[in-house]
């Protein structure tokens, strides 16, 4: 890592992103003797989760915790953070040169984007504040906490009724709740009616609950089903604008598509830039899938830095 001015920093790897996937990307990084500069917004998508489940010798740990052992081991190889935002990417002649909004200027020969995406939640009332304790998204990480209790899935279209089979392992108290959506025909209303599912389709008003988490769900006709946890599978957007600036292609999840490059390893349609971790389209959103992304996406980035060096002689 170089200092080249009062605000101008010269790196072999900007990483864009100090979750799961960012931080393996740069321990591979750190420990290939790169220079390594992490930047990172404070705003990680599984901030409002209290514990972190699925990752191997550290299921339970609270998510701040994982980033901040994850921070310590990354720094032990030499790479620095930033606690800031990257306004801006633009090519270079030698990579990139990027700007944050601490009014620094970064120059790299590579850029990680590990920026994650945002969920995006319904406005009714009591959801955002529920989310993570009480709404979930994932089975894996939070279905084993409220296993044989009273249960929702909040299915809005067809093609989510797959993700209830995940939740109807858990328990045989189960509603399925389609916010007045129309969700089921004929042949799939019988089938989840004839496993002893209850199908709710009385628009949602409220969740109520608190610290304890999710306790009753308030339909527009005024009834009230009683539930400890709602799981739904909601739709995303990129959290940065970058991805779209630097004219990647987001499929219709919300995903950066790297479907159409040969390559695959995080590699994009522009030259240098990788993406790891929920942002990238090919891997399922939970923190092992985005350390082992960013583990393969670290060895990559380093692999083409060492063929260029190796070349240039």
């Amino acid at each position: 890592m170089q200092t080249t001015g009062e605000s101008e920093v010269e790196c072999d790897v900007l990483v864009i992103g100090g979750g799961p996937a960012g931080l393996s990307a740069a321990l591979q990084l750190g420990r290939s003797l790169r220079s390594v500069l992490v930047c990172d917004d404070g705003e990680p998508r599984n901030g409002p989760a209290a514990e972190a489940h699925g990752y191997l010798t550290r299921d339970g740990i609270p998510p701040e915790e994982l980033r901040r052992l994850g921070r310590e081991e990354v720094a032990g190889y030499g790479a620095e953070f930033r606690d800031a935002q990257v306004t801006g990417v633009t090519t270079a002649e030698d990579g990139f040169t990027s700007t944050l909004d601490t009014d620094e200027t970064v120059t790299s020969r590579k850029v990680v984007l590990a920026t994650g995406v945002t969920d995006v939640l319904p406005e009714t009332d009591g959801f955002e504040e529920l989310w993570g304790n009480g709404v979930y998204h994932c089975p894996y990480c939070h279905g084993y906490e409220v296993r044989g209790e009273p249960l929702g899935v909040l299915v809005t279209a067809p093609e989510q009724l797959e993700h209830t089979t995940l939740i109807y392992n858990l328990s045989t108290d189960l509603v399925v709740f389609t916010d007045g959506h129309d969700v089921f025909d004929e042949e799939s209303r019988s089938a989840f009616v004839e496993r002893g599912i209850e199908i709710e389709d009385e628009p949602i008003t409220a969740l109520v609950g608190s610290d304890g988490g999710l306790e009753r769900i308030t339909l527009a006709d005024g009834r009230e089903v009683a539930r400890h946890a709602l799981f739904y599978g909601p739709p995303m957007r990129q959290h940065s604008e970058l991805a779209e600036r630097l004219g990647l292609e987001i499929d219709q999840f919300g995903l950066v598509d790297t479907t159409r490059t040969d390559h695959g390893f995080g590699f994009t349609s522009v030259d240098g830039l990788f993406v790891a971790g929920d942002a990238a389209s090919g891997s399922p959103a939970s923190i092992p899938s985005a350390v082992a992304e960013g583990h393969t996406v670290g060895a990559t980035v380093n692999m083409e830095l060492s063929r260029e060096d190796f070349e240039a002689g």
